[in-house]
């Protein structure tokens, strides 16, 4: 018996801060909010996002699939949603973009994706303090790690209780301030063994960050998250005058520059599909493959909103070589 998918854990860095908007307008000081987990009120990565992002770059390395002209002054693509017309996509049995994320071409044919990704979650959220910038994770961060059995359990060394406002890091001994709080180190032992460590260098987590790790509460991690969110100010230029634009000054908020998150994708068979009548030929790899040179171009073109204006690029952190 075959398993009819493949399922990979991906770690990926901020190289930049990252600004995946919710598209809503609210009261405070930001006008323009990152997209939220409504169980956690954290930041994160939708699925959508990262599957409309690397189905992009992945058409980018095959020109005649990101645009092609159909006719004199028509052009249509692979890339993205297919148009009114319903003649974006090929839908060709052989193209590395419609195979991989799918493709529709009028209500009656079309084409599922071979890759179910899911949303990105912040594992380790940097914050600066008296000690230089540390990085924050929580304990149902690490749990999860060992739920996804990119951990075991004996590699925790959890020390403190959930219950109370202590934290856990080799940093420091007595206090330490995560932004503005100020609060007391229960244990200087590493929350991570040894093996626990090097578990998490092999998915291509920094060793400077681990060495400066700080494990707080479930509860915790939730306000030091969104205390220390990155928020930048723009405002709206006149062309006429070279000058702002009256009342355009606007401000959005982005997670910062060294967040790691982390999320799982899932790959299909491709020999369980046909297209046209035929039945695919290709295996596990060639999806990936695929995906994974998509998710290569965000570490230049990067991914989110305001890549304009020095945001969005991000470093996936253990891709095949």
């Amino acid at each position: 018996m075959t398993t009819p998918y493949v399922a990979k854990w991906y770690f990926a860095m901020a190289l930049d801060p990252i600004h995946i908007g919710s598209h809503t307008k609210e009261l405070g000081i930001v006008d323009n909010t990152v997209v939220r987990d409504p169980n956690t009120n954290l930041p994160k990565f939708p699925a959508t996002t990262l599957a409309g992002t690397c189905r992009s770059y992945t058409a980018m390395y095959f020109p005649e699939k990101f645009l092609r002209e159909t006719k004199p002054g028509k052009f249509a693509s692979c890339a993205g949603k297919t148009g009114e017309e319903h003649t974006d996509h090929c839908g060709q049995a052989d193209c590395p973009v419609c195979v991989t994320y799918g493709f529709t071409q009028d209500e009656k044919i079309g084409f599922t994706s071979l890759v179910q990704f899911m949303d990105g979650q912040i594992l380790f959220f940097p914050v600066h303090s008296m000690n230089g910038p540390v990085w924050v994770v929580s304990l149902n961060g690490l749990n999860s790690l060992v739920n996804a059995n990119i951990l075991q359990p004996d590699q925790l060394h959890i020390q403190i209780n959930p219950e109370r406002n202590h934290i856990q890091t080799p940093v420091r001994n007595d206090k330490i301030n995560l932004g503005w709080i100020l609060l007391n180190v229960t244990s200087t032992d590493h929350p991570l063994t040894p093996s626990g460590q090097a578990a998490l260098k092999e998915y291509g987590v920094p060793d400077e960050l681990l060495s400066h790790t700080v494990l707080v509460t479930d509860k915790l991690f939730g306000h030091v998250v969104n205390n220390n969110m990155e928020i930048r100010t723009s405002v709206a230029i006149d062309p006429h005058i070279g000058a702002a634009k009256k009342g355009a000054l606007f401000n959005y908020e982005a997670v910062p520059r060294t967040t790691i998150f982390y999320f799982q994708a899932i790959y299909k068979d491709p020999r369980n599909f046909e297209i046209g009548g035929k039945r695919l030929e290709y295996d596990y790899q060639w999806i990936q493959k695929n995906v994974e040179q998509g998710m290569r171009a965000t570490e230049y073109l990067g991914l989110g909103g305001m890549t304009s204006r020095g945001m969005g690029r991000t470093l996936f952190l253990n891709l095949e070589s």
